[in-house]
């Protein structure tokens, strides 16, 4: 799947908020377009399915249509347009989940008189609605972003950036505490209803502290606190000073940040904005402090 490229008018709004905790009118009638196209195309089962499916998830008693009546296809159209309408912004988010891997399904043509082959298989149908989904979130300035069948909440280009970095270099089995540390980080950021920033943070600085102590053994540390004054005075490591202090600030916030640890109520709160930052400094540290392990271990003696 290609990457979607934000258009012309979300390019030029200006730098105006995300929309976080709604699903605007103008963002569902977008949707309802692409349920339209979907039933046309025969990538969905038809409107009955749809309406069925929205029922669900509004809790509304479900309603039986006749496939082959035109007046129960034309009244499952319309119960379909008006569930969607009803539900919380939460549940059209369910809604696009369920669209991508419940009511896609194979398009099939016909072979000879009673025979049927796939014209286009279900993944092919899936990856064009988890496009048009994308491009939808695009265009309304939405807070989230539709990837691999879910909703995640959309961060920065070059946070996203950093943080599938980091990941990569976690892949070593020596940072597996740390791997599973950042991807706590990420996903109590990227919660797509209740997203968990002040636990964004902890775990985002645990796993900087959890690969300093797998990287750096011989420190013998207990805490990133500790690491970072080891670091200061060895001489095994050549770190400027003001990138050590870069790591003592980020410790600094873990512990002191509102809800984030140890009970701080002064060090400011953990905003999605704030979330993002330490994510995003978080990822770089891993990185860097993995380079400087491994040039270490380069060097020959």
């Amino acid at each position: 799947m290609t990457e979607l490229k934000a258009p012309f008018s979300a390019r030029h709004r200006g730098q105006h908020q995300q929309v976080d905790n709604d699903f605007p009118e103008s963002a569902r009638i977008g949707l309802l377009h692409l349920l339209y196209e979907l039933e046309e195309k025969g990538y969905v089962a038809g409107w009955p399915a749809i309406a069925r499916e929205l029922q669900r998830i509004s809790r509304l008693p479900p309603t039986s249509y006749s496939v082959s009546l035109a007046p129960d296809l034309r009244r499952a159209k319309t119960d379909a347009e008006e569930a969607l309408s009803s539900l919380s912004w939460g549940q059209v988010y369910d809604f696009c989940e369920r669209l991508y891997g419940h009511l896609s399904q194979d398009v099939l043509e016909p072979i000879g008189f009673d025979g049927f082959k796939v014209s286009i298989p279900k993944s092919e149908v899936q990856v064009f609605i988890s496009e048009e989904l994308e491009r939808i979130f695009l265009e309304e300035n939405l807070a989230f972003e539709f990837t691999e069948g879910l909703v995640h909440r959309r961060g920065r280009r070059h946070t996203e950036d950093q943080a599938t970095r980091a990941q990569f270099v976690l892949g070593d089995n020596r940072l597996a505490g740390s791997r599973k540390h950042y991807t706590k980080a990420l996903q109590f950021f990227r919660h797509p209803t209740k997203p968990d920033y002040e636990n964004c943070v902890k775990e985002a600085v645990c796993a900087v502290e959890a690969a300093g102590k797998a990287l750096f053994p011989s420190a013998k540390t207990a805490t990133l606190g500790d690491l970072t004054k080891w670091l200061s005075n060895t001489k095994d490591y050549d770190i400027p000073k003001a990138l050590i202090k870069t790591i003592e600030g980020i410790y600094a916030y873990r512990s002191g940040g509102n809800g984030v640890g140890h009970g701080g109520a002064q060090g400011g709160a953990a905003t999605m904005k704030v979330a993002e930052y330490v994510l995003s400094v978080c990822a770089s540290q891993i990185i860097y402090l993995v380079d400087i392990e491994k040039v270490h271990d380069d060097i020959p003696f």
